[in-house]
């Protein structure tokens, strides 16, 4: 039930794969439709007809050929599939059980769904005086092919809608299509077609059940007799497990792959014969034809009520509720949000209940009443989308910079400027006899935050600059040997633990901080130094201000504002140096000294991977590349568990996901354990993994599942041995 989005190699392979099918043509149902602006601006309609299909995915309209020519050949990508499937239970229910409605159904909810992908997403490229730019034309040409069966002949309602490579600019030409956002928006386009496919099985008397990520059945459907009629899951699901994998942990590609290895090739079967064959296979399931045919005669006595046509229209109001909630959710998440993203989880808010339509209405009635904010929203590559903010991150962000306007010279400096200049020549002295020379900019910073009379200042600097071991170890000690208490904080506690531990005293979170104000030191003057703060929300570093300016303490935020932001909203760091907050800057990495690894990093630093690995290969250093999780996983393994313990203790192994970070530890461990480094008996623990869920979502969770320890946390078992053992 989600959206898979995938590029057509050739016109060839894709008039054959899409030939009508007589199944649906025997229903009286037509199996293809023209869809899109495009498809009316050409004068298309109705059915899909072979040459017109054809020409279209060469590239061919009218006496204009597109694509480019390269050595003499014509190059032309014919489209793209975005193929949207119904649910299991609803596919059963249409095909086994015969409520044709629900075919119905399913078609509208692709066609709102394929409308938005059409509104917001058609773009084509445009050359102009040598640059290229991004145009919007919201127009496309869509081909779209209702099927009900899956390649292993199971009942499976699902429709391919093809995307061909045109659209119309606004110069009146026809041009190549732009599909970056039809990739990068596939996840949207899914959750439109449930949203809407979710109401109408609703409006159509039947009940839902919701599970993870929107994903719904109809009730009374089992999972018994869903999974009789998932050949196809369990063949790709098979296929994960070889790769070590499951469709929890596995990528869009793996399974992608999965899918592809998995596939056979179509089967013409007699309709009736399948039906048949159906029924039998329901019955066996315990699904047999009195409740199959009982399930649907209710539905429809349920849909014809007059109360059920009333609690529809008044659930139709929930789409306010549901755009307010969906705001107050992500805006503790991110200081401003995609459109997109507030479209999603408001329509995953009201699942069922309100349509993609009512959500957006929604959306527009919110933002003229000023009760959301336009913003332009930036995803990770820099791209530009409209998004929105709330009232209450504007005045939270402004209380937060007012807090460290109101704080500049409010404090006396902790050291005069020559005594600064004493302490750090003193330092520095000590670290070039010990083989660790200081460079300017960590001199000209300790001076800095020593003599800075500003309650909140920052220390800005890359990884590998040695912020803490120079600047911060020296800023400490001084402080103290002049009756400053210094505050390690950190957001996360292994970082507290760390920077605690590097300064000579006990580090804690910027949580339990806020939440322990005795622990504060009176009257006494204080320094909190809080590492990674590019880590805080505007939130808590608002209230960490307002605590501060309570506790008579001074704050030095310490980090880098190109790390990754915070899962709260705002990059409070970034806004705060923007906005004129005293920076002391470290702008040299002494950490690497090898000039190609220093390179990588500073690559790595400004987002150029491809300049990064380069980088590093140039440098001598080795780049191994496997698609194969499960063998890349063991290789890291073995490569680690063969390192004597020294060179474990200075390794980092590094995999982005829990899921992987979970199936990697393991294969680390059984490695370990082979090699002999790690013995003894095994005792099995259980921690708790946060689930990222904030205030809003953990309410909404709290209503909807009782299975976690609590609303932001996730049981884990896992086996553990000594420590000490692992090296």
């Amino acid at each position: 039930m989600v959206a898979s989005v995938s590029a057509l190699t050739s016109s060839a392979q894709a008039s054959s794969y899409y030939e009508a099918d007589d199944y649906y043509a025997e229903g009286g149902l037509s199996p293809s439709e023209w869809q899109g602006a495009g498809a009316e601006e050409l004068g298309l309609s109705g059915e899909v007809d072979r040459d017109s299909f054809r020409d279209l995915l060469d590239g061919r309209i009218g006496e204009q050929q597109l694509g480019t020519i390269r050595d003499g050949q014509l190059e032309h990508r014919p489209g793209w599939d975005v193929t949207l499937s119904a649910p299991k239970s609803v596919s059963v229910m249409a095909e086994v059980a015969g409520d044709r409605r629900l075919i119905a159904a399913h078609g509208e909810a692709v066609k709102t769904a394929m409308a938005h992908v059409e509104q917001h997403m058609a773009a084509t490229r445009v050359r102009s005086g040598g640059a290229v730019t991004r145009e919007a034309t919201g127009n496309l040409v869509i081909a779209s092919f209702q099927h009900g069966t899956s390649r292993a002949q199971d009942p499976q309602l699902h429709t391919h809608n093809v995307i061909m490579n045109a659209t119309r600019g606004e110069d009146g030409t026809w041009r190549s299509l732009e599909p970056r956002a039809i990739y990068q928006l596939q996840k949207q386009i899914g959750a439109i077609y449930r949203q809407e496919l979710a109401l109408k099985v609703r409006e159509l008397g039947y009940e839902i059940e919701v599970g993870k990520d929107s994903l719904f059945e109809i009730k009374g459907v089992s999972a018994e007799v869903i999974g009789a009629f998932s050949t196809r899951s369990a063949e790709i699901e098979a296929a994960l497990g070889e790769r070590g994998t499951s469709r929890d942990t596995a990528s869009a590609t793996e399974k992608q792959i999965a899918a592809l290895d998995t596939r056979q090739a179509k089967i013409a079967t007699d309709h009736a014969g399948l039906v048949a064959a159906w029924r039998e296979t329901a019955s066996r399931a315990g699904f047999g034809e009195e409740r199959r045919l009982a399930m649907v005669r209710e539905a429809e006595a349920v849909a014809a009520s007059k109360k059920h046509r009333a609690d529809m229209v008044m659930q139709a109001t929930m789409a306010d509720r549901a755009v307010a909630h969906a705001a107050d959710k992500l805006g503790e998440r991110d200081s401003v949000f995609s459109a997109a993203a507030l479209q999603e989880e408001a329509g995953r808010i009201g699942l069922g209940k309100v349509g993609y339509a009512e959500i957006g209405a929604a959306i527009d009635a919110a933002t003229k009443q000023g009760e959301l904010l336009d913003r332009t929203f930036l995803d990770r590559r820099g791209a530009a989308f409209t998004g929105f903010t709330t009232h209450q991150n504007v005045e939270t962000e402004a209380r937060m910079l007012r807090s460290e306007a109101n704080g500049r010279g409010a404090l006396a400096p902790i050291a005069s400027p020559l005594a600064a200049a004493k302490a750090v020549a003193h330092a520095s002295a000590q670290a070039e006899r010990a083989g660790f020379g200081w460079n300017a900019d960590q001199r000209r910073a300790t001076e800095q935050l020593l003599s800075g009379c500003n309650r909140i200042a920052a220390l800005q600097g890359y990884a590998g600059s040695a912020k803490t071991t120079t600047v911060l170890a020296t800023f400490a000690r001084e402080a103290e040997a002049r009756d400053v208490a210094v505050v390690a904080l950190a957001p996360t506690a292994s970082a507290a633990k760390v920077l605690g531990e590097a300064l000579g005293t006990r580090g804690d979170t910027v949580a339990r901080h806020l939440l322990s104000p005795e622990r504060s030191q009176g009257d006494q003057p204080a320094a909190w130094i809080v590492d990674e703060a590019s880590l805080l929300s505007a939130r808590d570093t608002a209230r960490l201000f307002d605590l501060a300016e309570k506790q008579n303490a001074r704050v030095i935020l310490v980090g880098d504002v190109k790390q990754l932001g915070s899962v709260e909203a705002g990059a409070a760091f970034a806004q705060l140096q923007g906005a004129g907050m005293e920076t002391a800057k470290l702008a040299e990495i002494v950490r690497q000294t090898n000039a190609a690894t220093k390179d990588a990093v500073l690559a790595s630093i400004e987002g150029d991977a491809k300049k990064a690995l380069a980088a590093l290969d140039r440098g001598g250093g080795q780049i191994i590349e496997n698609a194969d999780r499960a063998e890349r996983f063991a290789a890291i393994a073995e490569r680690y568990s063969g390192l004597d313990k020294n060179a474990r203790g200075r390794t980092l192994v590094i995999e982005p996901s829990r899921e992987g970070r979970d199936a990697l530890t393991a294969d680390i461990r059984d490695a370990l354990t082979r090699s002999g480094a790690l013995n003894g008996p095994a005792v099995a623990v259980q921690s708790l993994a946060n689930k990222g869920l904030r205030s809003t979502s953990s309410a909404h969770q709290a209503s909807t599942s009782s299975s976690s320890l609590s609303s932001g946390t996730t049981a884990l078992t896992r086996p553990i041995a000594s420590a000490s053992r692992a090296g």
